[in-house]
């Protein structure tokens, strides 16, 4: 529930954020006891709080794609690394599987241009509640955001150095068999 934030612009001393995810948001439950006010911070689902437009349910399809895709990858490579034929050392298929990977990942950035970062009806209703505390018209991003960016750019050079790799394993296959072969001829 950290994807993007909401930072007051009021300038208090103590600046309260609001945050956001693809499935979940930050909420805080204020808890009176004997020794006194405890305040915690939780994640809770949206449920009808908020409409969901098309970048944001689209957000939420590629999230579910990468990381089913994430999951593809770590147990076939595991696979992969019990293979003995040391000729293969990178399989052809992980290069497509990692760049759909960060194809995917990426597009999950589309939560920036939903509702849920442009004009979002909880951080209205969060202005009228705090009362003096003012929140930005649009969102910034926050940890879930930069690390999905950090994963898309990751699994997209293990795309390229997974194609790079299978091309070497490949020429080097090819350089190895044509000088398996006899150079001279058998008769004088």
């Amino acid at each position: 529930c950290n994807f993007i934030k909401f930072t007051d612009t009021s300038g208090t001393s103590e600046p309260v954020s609001l945050q956001y995810g693809i499935w979940y948001f930050l909420y805080w439950s204020v808890v009176s006891s004997i020794d006194g006010l405890f305040a915690f911070e939780s994640c809770h689902h949206y449920g009808d709080l908020i409409e969901m437009d098309a970048s944001w349910k689209a957000a939420r399809a590629f999230s579910v794609l990468s990381y089913i895709f994430g999951i593809i990858l770590i147990v076939s490579s595991c696979i992969a690394m019990c293979d003995n034929d040391t000729a293969k050392t990178t399989p052809s298929w992980q290069a497509p599987l990692y760049f759909l990977t960060a194809l995917f990942t990426g597009l999950t950035l589309l939560f920036l241009n939903s509702n849920a970062c442009h004009n979002n009806t909880a951080v209205n209703l969060q202005d009228m509640v705090l009362g003096n505390v003012i929140f930005p018209e649009t969102c910034s991003i926050a940890t879930g955001a930069k690390m999905t960016i950090s994963s898309t750019v990751f699994f997209g050079l293990a795309a390229a150095t997974s194609f790079l790799g299978v091309k070497a394993t490949k020429a080097e296959v090819a350089m190895n068999e044509s000088s398996a072969g006899l150079d001279e001829p058998l008769n004088p």
